[in-house]
């Protein structure tokens, strides 16, 4: 059986003040459950300024995955840090719209993107 959500971190070459976190798939109670350890060590034990969410690839968030970003949020506010996150899909762009998280958390087309704005 396939996982509900894959996630691969990683440095950024280019840009060694942020790490990046892709996400591929559900991001549901399931998928968060598979993957808590990983992302809370990205989170937790990495000193970058960013931590940048790719979510080009997620297709999906309920309620328990924006309840953990704005823990994610808040957890790096309180250290001088903050998350990004990049590539929404349609319909999870409409998601964060619909609760207004896009004026909570920075959310960029592209990486690129996110790299011009910040460097």
């Amino acid at each position: 059986m396939q996982p509900n959500l894959t996630i691969d971190i990683s440095t950024l070459g280019d840009f060694p003040s942020a790490k990046l976190v892709k996400f591929k798939g559900d991001f549901d109670k399931a998928g968060y459950g598979e993957n808590k350890e990983s992302i809370d060590a990205a989170v937790k034990d990495s000193e970058e300024k960013y931590l940048v969410f790719d979510f080009s690839e997620l297709k999906f968030i309920n309620s328990e995955g924006i309840g953990y970003l704005i823990e994610v949020h808040t957890h790096l506010v309180q250290r001088g840090r903050k998350l990004v996150v990049f590539g929404l899909l349609d319909h999870v762009m409409d998601v964060f719209k619909t609760i207004g998280i896009e004026n909570v958390i920075p959310i960029y087309t592209t990486l690129n993107d996110f790299i011009v704005a910040n460097k």
